[in-house]
């Protein structure tokens, strides 16, 4: 996050076209269907304590304050908190009380979300879930995930209806199921839902590739061509693959990202890596690579789609290499294909990029018409658009191409008239006395750099935490 040393303003709308809600509660206790209870109960149930899948697998993901340690990272990075206080946050000692105060409530309310959008610099915004998106694709009752999915998108179009000129929902899909899927993308449709989602990944081998054939893994085609007669943009969103139901029959590779995981803490490397480092990108490259060089987009032109959540700085080098192996063996492809991978992706596609990716400012015009930008607020690696304007300043970004990456191009791709709420950056408000300031946090940003410090740091925070 950009701090308030000096005033930012901005002369364009900005949209946001990834940021979070941490999937409430109420969606199971309110929204879903009274006939159908019992049986998301038995699907995807989730309370105060937990997420539980299937009936029996408890998921890594559940979204409650209890799955996580010091404060819920699914919520924390609300406006003014930066990489650097979160992490000096690491080492405060939290009571519940202050935990509360670090669970950002436009994670939830909408009224709330719409204070924060002005205080991050966001005008519009694409809302999009969070703990569903790690576990649903594993639920195996196709009725379960349907009434689950119906009673996700009732209430993200209740809390997106607070505010309709500012927040926006992406669609939940029960992909488990083709016909269902394509019922519940033209109910959501007729909402003025613009984007929904998928994410691509292997879950019960329903990998979204099997587009031919016959059977149960048969129907993307029938999914992919609702998407074109709604006109809803199929947005792609990777999530890291160690966030998984945790039960036996899953084990089966169901994601690229899978590897990090296993190589990094089955030898057990201290730096405690695991899949978020890498598995958002494996997971969109890995479908990127397949769409590409299938002719896929040739047999949906009409589909316009955006990887979401999986950075952005790789994709010059990615459409390099495809375009090379495309023509390196044009004999062996079997099905037609009109365009070179880099030309269908420059026309039908766009891609999500974060505040800190430099490498996507300093080739701004190989972005300049795919490239949207996203918060994802109130994730742990969340930001505010100064930030982000920040950065490009720095490198000497054009504003037009400011313009049309932090905004415009979200607009022409959802088909969303632009409003401008917020010109420039607002002061904070004051901050409750426990919370460090300003020169503590500088001051642990010096040094953090000495491991042997953190390591200090971290043992009396830990047994600071454990006397309360």
């Amino acid at each position: 996050m950009a701090d308030n040393t000096s005033v930012m303003k901005k002369n364009f709308p900005v949209f946001d076209c990834d940021s979070h809600i941490n999937d409430p509660v109420e969606i199971w206790t309110e929204y879903v269907e009274p006939e159908y209870r019992d049986l998301v109960r038995q699907s995807y149930w989730r309370d105060d304590r937990q997420a539980i899948i299937n009936g029996r697998a408890r998921s890594t993901a559940g979204g409650a304050n209890a799955d996580f340690g010091r404060y819920n990272v699914i919520t924390i990075s609300g406006p003014g908190i930066d990489r650097v206080t979160k992490r000096r946050l690491q080492f405060e000692v939290l009571d519940d009380e202050k935990r509360d105060y670090l669970d950002h409530k436009g994670a939830y309310d909408p009224a709330a979300r719409v204070k924060d959008l002005d205080l991050l610099g966001i005008d519009q915004v694409m809302i999009i879930p969070t703990a569903i998106v790690g576990g649903y694709a594993f639920v195996e009752n196709i009725d379960g995930a349907h009434a689950l999915a119906r009673a996700y998108n009732n209430w993200a179009d209740d809390f997106c209806k607070a505010y309709p000129d500012r927040l926006y929902a992406a669609g939940w899909l029960p992909l488990q199921n083709a016909t269902y899927a394509a019922d519940e993308m033209n109910r959501i449709a007729k909402n003025g839902v613009r984007m929904a989602l998928v994410r691509p990944i292997d879950a019960r081998g329903n990998y979204p590739s099997q587009i031919s054939g016959y059977g149960a893994r048969s129907g993307w085609d029938k999914i992919f061509r609702t998407f074109e007669e709604t006109g809803m943009v199929l947005g792609m969103h990777t999530f890291p693959s160690g966030v998984m139901p945790l039960d036996a029959s899953m084990e089966r590779m169901f994601s690229p990202g899978q590897l990090v995981d296993k190589s990094a803490h089955e030898v057990g490397f201290l730096q405690g890596l695991n899949s978020q480092t890498l598995s958002f990108i494996y997971e969109a490259t890995t479908w990127l690579t397949m769409v590409l060089l299938s002719g896929f987009l040739d047999r949906y032109p009409k589909l316009r789609m955006a990887i979401l959540e999986s950075n952005a700085t790789w994709l010059v080098g990615v459409l390099e290499q495809l375009d090379r192996h495309f023509q390196l063996f044009a004999n062996e492809r079997r099905s037609p294909s009109k365009r070179l991978p880099s030309e269908a992706f420059y026309e039908q596609c766009f891609i999500s990029f974060e505040s800190d990716e430099t490498g996507v400012f300093r080739q701004w015009d190989a972005f300049q018409n795919v490239g949207i930008w996203a918060s994802d607020v109130y994730h742990h690696d969340g930001s505010d658009v100064w930030e982000a304007i920040k950065a490009m300043e720095d490198v000497e970004v054009p504003e037009e191409a400011q313009a049309k990456l932090l905004g415009g191009n979200a607009y022409g791709m959802y088909g969303i008239e632009p409003k401008t709420f917020v010109n420039e950056q607002l002061p904070l408000p004051a901050r409750p006395d426990w919370f460090p300031s300003r020169e503590e946090i500088d001051e642990f940003a010096r040094t953090q750099r000495d491991p042997n410090n953190v390591a200090e740091l971290r043992v009396k925070a830990e047994a600071a935490q454990q006397r309360l």
